[in-house]
């Protein structure tokens, strides 16, 4: 029986995995091109900190990653910055151009590529060139065969040893691990007064942990992409701990941190999964998953949110938007602000005779604290908030992470149900509940088309109150929503024909000019971003092409300048890398100051000047449109 201080779950039946295999990969074969290329094999070329002429070792290389990798990066440094003020966007174009030539030029060190064809368990090797990673092969399992062939481990005990949650494993399997775990941890809190964080076994393993008193949070793994340094933070555990702590997160949304905190009071060795039902343990996979590899438990070999999820983790908790026009944006953030003016339906009184002090005016939105919209894969349309407080993007995804995870009624007349949640915001109030309310409405089904058959157009209203008796009021603001929205024709109309082409760039006049097939846009002020679709147009995924962006994103992202060491109008810095192998080769880059940050994959050999004149293009159709990729702050009350 669950505990009454717990979030009850909506939905009580667990999900089932479909297990299914696929092949594959993302990057076609790149074309033969010309020799006039700055740059061959897997080289990664830092601006920020490039020094040509540093010393190399006795192979004549510089910074190596693991022997064991198959295409890790060489990173090359220097001292100088790039500190221009410029004065105009042809300049800026110019020296970033000439910058760019001049390090692919002057690449001293190679790294030798070889056979990896051996390495049974070389993630490299199967993820993006040679043999495809089925879904079996990351899917969580409890077979105890398969436990030490797993890539990712995930643990959650508590610091008395009391296994709660294994990602592979069953308690037979991983009680000993986890034993381990907390005589090293107590160890060095007993005799170092300082928590364990991690340990690195040579190149290919690493465990991390996050202490978070009477619970621990462990991470093993042996990706590559997650092992090797990060550039970004003097934390070479940065990614690895944010994961842990986005399930610390998930494990106080759902319990709250007085419930874990009284249990644990009571009696230290307390089993917390006598207050866990079914439905959070799938919830548990189904994180872990879209942490490591950017896939979902619930429809691996389907195209969701998982990898949005995943980026949004490794951009250290950004939000993604949907992108419509500004008027569109803005006349739905007026229909919110209205919401705050409904009043309530005035009821007969018969004693009213009697009253004789005047009626107040009753509001039915006086609970209301925070709104959403989102649409698709839970990208955000808009979010209303009060003026003085406001949800931290962690809190959000931890919200939109409960949704995605609630399994509906396939029904037809069922599938849109409402649901009212109560879930522990952890930033805004780790101690207690808000009341979640969220109803899903299909705008095609109110769309007049003659014999068309439209895709289905699921807005979500996402309601929170701190009144856990609201739930009639919250419906009611909900059913107005919907009214406001479609009751205008053209209105109506206008807002689906911008989510149907949401996807729809025309960054480029000729696409088949556009040599950069992948791109990821960081607004730093408001922590929110804008990416490209996935290269897929069908329902159907291989898993391998999610991976491949996973891997070299990770790459990519971890390799980038640690610090703006000046500061000026316009200081920028890139990072440029390269992957080849069995003549594939795949240009990864990335440009930022301080306003943004800008990623990108190209799966061709692309000349320094393509590079930066598609990259410039693409950065300043995202400062244009700023209005309609993103929402901002929202809109206050």
């Amino acid at each position: 029986m669950s505990d009454p201080g717990r979030a009850a779950s909506p939905i009580k039946r667990p999900l089932v995995l479909d297990r299914k295999t696929s092949s594959a990969g993302l990057l076609p074969q790149s074309k033969p091109q010309a020799n006039n290329y700055a740059s061959d094999p897997t080289t990664a070329i830092n601006f920020e900190n490039a020094d040509l002429n540093k010393p190399i070792d006795e192979q004549g290389k510089q910074l190596t990653s693991s022997s064991n990798s198959l295409i890790s990066p060489i990173i090359h440094t220097s001292d100088d910055i790039l500190s221009e003020q410029l004065d105009d966007e042809d300049e800026d174009e110019h020296d970033l151009l000439n910058i760019l030539q001049d390090l692919m030029i002057n690449e001293q060190y190679k790294i030798k590529i070889d056979s990896m064809n051996n390495k049974k368990n070389d993630f490299q090797n199967w993820n993006i060139f040679n043999k495809p990673l089925t879904i079996e092969d990351i899917l969580a399992s409890d077979d105890a065969g398969k436990f030490h062939d797993k890539f990712k481990q995930f643990f959650i005990l508590s610091t008395a040893g009391k296994p709660i949650y294994s990602m592979n494993g069953s308690d037979d399997i991983v009680i000993g691990y986890m034993g381990l775990i907390t005589t090293i941890v107590s160890t060095f809190q007993e005799n170092m007064k300082e928590d364990f964080k991690s340990i690195k076994y040579g190149n290919n393993l690493k465990l991390s942990v996050l202490n978070k008193d009477p619970l621990l949070f462990v991470s093993i793994t042996k990706l590559n992409y997650e092992i090797i340094p990060s550039l970004e933070s003097q934390n070479d555990d940065y990614h690895l701990i944010r994961q842990l702590n986005t399930l610390y997160n998930y494990v106080l949304s759902i319990l709250s941190k007085t419930t874990i905190t009284k249990n644990f009071n009571n009696r230290m060795n307390y089993d917390l999964r006598k207050i866990l039902t079914p439905l959070d343990f799938s919830n548990f996979d189904n994180l872990c998953m879209k942490l490591t590899y950017g896939l979902s438990t619930k429809e691996p070999n389907k195209y969701d949110s998982g990898f949005e999820f995943f980026i949004s983790e490794l951009l250290g908790s950004n939000l993604q938007s949907t992108k419509i026009s500004h008027t569109a944006r803005s006349k739905l953030n007026s229909i919110l602000l209205g919401c705050k003016k409904l009043k309530a339906k005035e009821e007969s009184d018969t004693s009213s005779i009697f009253n004789l002090q005047e009626k107040q005016e009753q509001y039915i939105s006086g609970d209301l604290l925070f709104s959403l919209l989102t649409f698709g894969t839970d990208k955000i349309l808009t979010m209303m908030r009060p003026r003085n407080h406001q949800l931290t993007n962690d809190d959000i995804q931890t919200l939109l992470l409960t949704i995605q995870s609630t399994p509906l009624n396939q029904e037809k007349n069922e599938s849109l149900e409402d649901l009212w949640i109560p879930l522990c915001m952890p930033n805004f109030n780790s101690n207690g509940f808000l009341y979640v309310f969220v109803k899903k409405f299909d705008l095609a089904e109110y769309l007049l088309v003659d014999g068309k058959n439209i895709e289905p157009q699921i807005i979500t209203i996402i309601l929170i109150s701190g009144n856990k008796n609201s739930f009639f009021q919250m419906k009611e603001i909900s059913d107005h929503i919907i009214y406001k929205i479609i009751k205008n024709e053209i209105f109506r109309n206008k807002l689906s024909d911008e989510l149907m082409n949401s996807c729809n760039l025309k960054i480029f006049k000729n696409e088949e000019d556009q040599f950069i097939k992948h791109f990821i846009y960081k607004l730093k002020l408001h922590k929110q971003f804008f990416m490209s679709d996935a290269l897929t147009k069908s329902d159907d995924l291989d898993v391998n092409q999610i991976l491949q962006l996973v891997y070299f994103y990770s790459i990519l992202i971890k390799t980038k300048s640690s610090s703006i060491k000046t500061i000026t109008v316009k200081n920028k810095k890139l990072t440029y890398l390269r992957w080849q192998l069995n003549n594939q080769t795949i240009t990864g880059f990335m440009l930022s100051d301080q306003q943004y940050e800008f990623y990108c994959l190209s799966d061709e050999l692309i000349k320094s000047q393509q590079v930066i004149n598609q990259s410039l293009k693409i950065i300043k159709w995202c400062e244009k449109n700023y209005e309609r990729l993103f929402i901002g702050e929202g809109v206050c009350f």
